[in-house]
Parts: C-alpha cells; structure tokens; sequence
C-alpha cells in the first residue's frame, strides 16, 4: 500500500473514531486519548493530522456538507426540500452546543492556519453549491436575479450567522430551532415567487 493511502486511511479511522465516541458520549467528555485508542493510534499521531478537537470537528463537518451536497445533484425533485435536509442533518449529525460552537469559532479565528484551512473548506464548499444553485436557477425554482456566486455566499453567511448568533444566547434553546426559522426565511427568499 502506497504511503499516501495508508495516511489516508489513518485519518479516516480517527474520524469514523471521533464520530463514534461523539456521538455516544459528547464531545466535551470525550479525550483526544480515547480517539487515538479507539483508530489504533498513538495519541502523538492524532496530532500528525489534527491540531485539536476543535479542528477535528470542523474537518467532519465539512466533509459531511460537502457529501451531502454532491448527492444533492443527482437526486430528483425540488432543490429546495432537498437543501433544507441537509442543513438539518448538518446541525443533528454534529455535537453543536454553545460552549462547542463558540470553541469551534475562536479555533478558526485563533490561528493563520486554521482560518486558512476553514477557507480552503468555504471555497470548496462555493464550488460545489453554486453548479447546484445554477440548476434550480435553470429549473426556475431559484431566482435568477442573482448571480449563484451570490446565492451560494449568502448561503454561508446565513448558516454560520445562525450559529453565531446562537452560540451567543444565553437561552438554552436547541441550533434546530434557530436554524429552521433562519433557513425558512433565507429559503423564502431566493426562491421564485
């Protein structure tokens, strides 16, 4: 097995690690420890491909949004409907609580790297929803005033605005919530009346 591969598949045990002790434990409670032991890692070679928790996260993320969205290409039927599961399932698939989310932001911005890395992910990320904005637009579900650059960049702003804007509230109301009636607005909005 090639090198490349064989890191390949390291960094995917850690998150399909990470993933699984997410989701039965938490994130705050789970260690960095238990995720390098649960991959057959050293806890030092989660460290070759993670700086931290915090960016583990943000790379699971990503991943997951940006799978949801390829598939989002070939499916039938109304775009919309289909962009409102994803953000769902984004926001349960994930451990987001206000301390997490407001960790998760203050990894971003903390660092050169690590805003680097998140905008690498955002311009992927642009990539592949304006083709897929172009076709609602081309199926004349999506308004064409707007260039789908635009659409798909407020797209962003919109989802991670909700999650700003959450994490800072002090209420104890679930990210669902929010993002629904944020993404119901954002929605109503580009599309054709």
């Amino acid at each position: 097995m090639k090198r490349e591969q064989k890191k390949e598949q390291t960094r995917i045990r850690i998150k399909e690690a990470a993933l699984s002790l997410f989701a039965e434990q938490g994130f705050e409670t789970t260690t960095i420890e238990q995720i390098a032991k649960l991959a057959g890692v050293a806890k030092g070679t989660f460290f070759n491909y993670f700086t931290s928790k915090d960016e583990l996260i943000c790379d699971l993320q990503g991943v997951f949004v940006m799978n949801e969205i390829v598939k989002l290409k070939d499916k039938p039927g109304p775009l919309i409907p289909r962009m409102q599961v994803v953000v769902f399932s984004l926001v349960q698939q994930f451990p987001l609580n206000k301390p997490v989310t407001r960790a998760l932001f203050q990894a971003i911005f903390r660092s050169g790297p690590a805003l680097e890395r998140h905008n690498k992910l955002l311009n992927e990320l642009m990539n592949v929803l304006i083709p897929l904005i172009e076709q609602g637009q081309e199926n004349g579900e999506l308004r064409k005033d707007m260039p789908a650059a635009m659409i798909a960049q407020l797209s962003l702003q919109t989802y991670f605005g909700a999650l700003i804007v959450w994490s800072m509230d002090d209420q104890d109301d679930p990210i669902t919530d929010q993002m629904a009636l944020t993404f119901d607005l954002f929605f109503k909005g580009i599309t054709v009346q």
